[in-house]
């Protein structure tokens, strides 16, 4: 398709048209989110939030406060040298389908706030600092060849039937 980037997943948005470097799978995950000093040892915030989609590079984070502790979630993880941003999951069941327990360092790329959903929740864009184990990465493909990557397209293609 004439303007696409090889290697990268086309979407219709609100905005109009995305590219993507990574199909997203939509999931529903409670997350724990970890606010800690740099060396990782010291746990200095927590809170908890939802994954509501996940690709290969990063995340999207649903949550109900911007605010975590002294820190806000997208504004104080811009350039900070003192503190990292960890999400964990702890995985609720052990079948293949499931996905694995990790952790990961997360740096905040976008934020939004969806006025008109219920509690007028937070949704945060994150990228992956580091690349996730092999076992996500593997529940990541599974997820993806499984079709489970709901198919997008345009209102002009819906609208002809495409």
């Amino acid at each position: 398709m004439p303007g696409t980037k090889p290697g990268k997943e086309e979407t219709e948005g609100a905005m109009g048209r995305e590219n993507r470097r990574s199909p997203r799978v939509d999931v529903s995950i409670p997350v724990r989110i970890i606010i800690h000093d740099k060396a990782g040892n010291t746990a200095l915030a927590e809170s908890t939030g939802r994954i509501s989609d996940i690709s290969r590079y990063g995340l999207r984070l649903t949550i109900g406060q911007a605010q975590i502790g002294q820190w806000h979630i997208f504004y104080s993880f811009q350039e900070n040298e003192k503190q990292n941003l960890c999400l964990k999951v702890q995985a609720e069941g052990t079948g293949p389908g499931e996905i694995p327990d990790f952790e990961l360092p997360v740096r905040p790329v976008w934020f939004d706030r969806r006025l008109s959903h219920p509690g007028k929740p937070f949704q945060l864009g994150m990228e992956f600092l580091c690349e996730p184990a092999k076992e996500v990465l593997d529940w990541l493909n599974r997820m993806i060849g499984e079709g489970r990557q709901p198919q997008r397209s345009s209102w002009w293609a819906r609208l002809l039937g495409r």
